[in-house]
């Protein structure tokens, strides 16, 4: 349960953490002036509205600060088809709809912020309910979830817009501007409630047709930017799955492990360390001091790998550390060579084997004696 649980936070984290990027990516892009400044020379906004390009870029940059509320109104005075207008957005619905297009913008910019704050809480409690030998798997297996789920919604709106770019936009507006969607059904559901929607403007409106042509190349290029952060955080999960160190695994540097069982029982030994107990196990007597020196000091034995350092209090009640036996020291060659060489053992027989001592000694009888051979009948006559 603790892993489900944890699961779904790094999950949730994920999707927060794309969201805030994604929301931050678009308004960088909508603060790039020369970009949006490009885009209407590329689509002749400027001739085909009869506005200037330094009032068609005025105009935008009064709507985008009005959204991010470092503007009061979107009033803008404006030279249209060589006559001085006082206010180039003049229709009604221009101004309410801008109105709560600011109010969403406030409410994605808190809940980016918020959320990724929120992020790294949720990670953090993420990671402290999962098993510590599971967190690798389970923290990679939710950041794919996470990106996953991030990337088929995207998916999903961008082939819904290219397939039926009029239903997605409507179901778009009704989803992020909800007001609209209850005034919509209480007047009926019909054509005439629609047009009095507030988002749904004037086909003369300077608005429409001034950010129209350039809509969907910025939405273009928000969507590539957003895809590579979708494809990063999942490059991040895949680090994790295969970079990070896996835990729970023993080091090949470890202390011996010793189960405690009943005195009278022996004490096996797990881990890599039982090469070290076969070892002592099968080597001579006179060899065990030796290949526990070793094993202490993590010494090579004869060419072969570095034994496992262990610690004395888990070797000494296995093979308990004895003093090597003192070695007797070499005699000099000419000390050997002035001692006179000891008496024969023949010289200390008894005189009754005197006699005896110079003789060869008679080859012992063999117990098997051999058969004798079958009397006949003659001869028992």
């Amino acid at each position: 349960m603790r892993n489900t649980v944890g699961k779904l936070c790094v999950i949730f984290a994920t999707l927060l953490v794309i969201f805030a990027a994604a929301f931050f990516t678009v308004s960088l892009i909508l603060k790039d002036g020369d970009y949006i400044e490009q885009k209407y020379k590329e689509q002749n906004v400027s001739q085909s509205l009869g506005v200037g390009t330094p009032d068609l870029f005025k105009a935008t940059k009064a709507l985008l600060d009005y959204m991010r509320g470092e503007r009061a109104n979107i009033t803008v005075e404006a030279r249209v088809n060589g006559e001085d207008v006082s206010d180039l957005f003049s229709q009604r619905k221009e101004k309410v709809h801008m109105a709560e297009v600011q109010r969403l913008w406030f409410g994605l910019s808190a809940f980016a912020r918020y959320g990724a704050i929120a992020a790294g809480v949720l990670l953090l409690v993420g990671i402290l309910l999962m098993e510590r030998g599971k967190r690798r798997a389970l923290i990679s297996s939710g950041m794919f979830w996470g990106t996953g789920i991030f990337g088929g919604v995207l998916a999903f709106m961008g082939i819904w817009a290219i397939l039926d770019f009029d239903s997605f936009w409507t179901v778009f507006h009704f989803i992020i501007f909800p007001k609209s969607l209850i005034q919509y059904l209480s007047a009926g559901g019909t054509a005439q409630a629609m047009n009095e929607l507030n988002w749904v403007l004037d086909s003369d409106s300077k608005m429409v047709n001034m950010l129209l042509p350039i809509f969907p190349s910025i939405v273009l290029r928000a969507a590539i930017c957003i895809i590579f952060e979708v494809a990063f955080v999942a490059l991040v999960a895949l680090f994790v799955r295969l970079a990070w160190r896996k835990e729970g695994k023993p080091s090949p540097i470890a202390d011996i492990v010793v189960i405690e069982h009943d005195e009278n029982e022996p004490q096996p030994i797990e881990g890599p360390d039982l090469v070290l107990s076969h070892k002592l196990r099968n080597a001579p007597k006179n060899r065990r001091d030796e290949i526990i020196r070793r094993a202490r000091n993590g010494e090579p034995l004869e060419d072969e790998t570095p034994l496992t350092p262990v610690k004395e209090h888990l070797i000494d009640p296995i093979w308990p550390k004895t003093e090597p036996a003192a070695q007797e020291e070499p005699v000099p060659a000419a000390a050997s060579a002035s001692q006179e060489p000891s008496e024969p053992a023949a010289d200390i027989l008894p005189a009754s084997q005197e006699g005896d001592a110079g003789q060869e000694p008679a080859e012992e009888e063999t117990a098997v004696s051999e058969p004798e051979p079958a009397r006949t009948p003659e001869e028992d006559a």
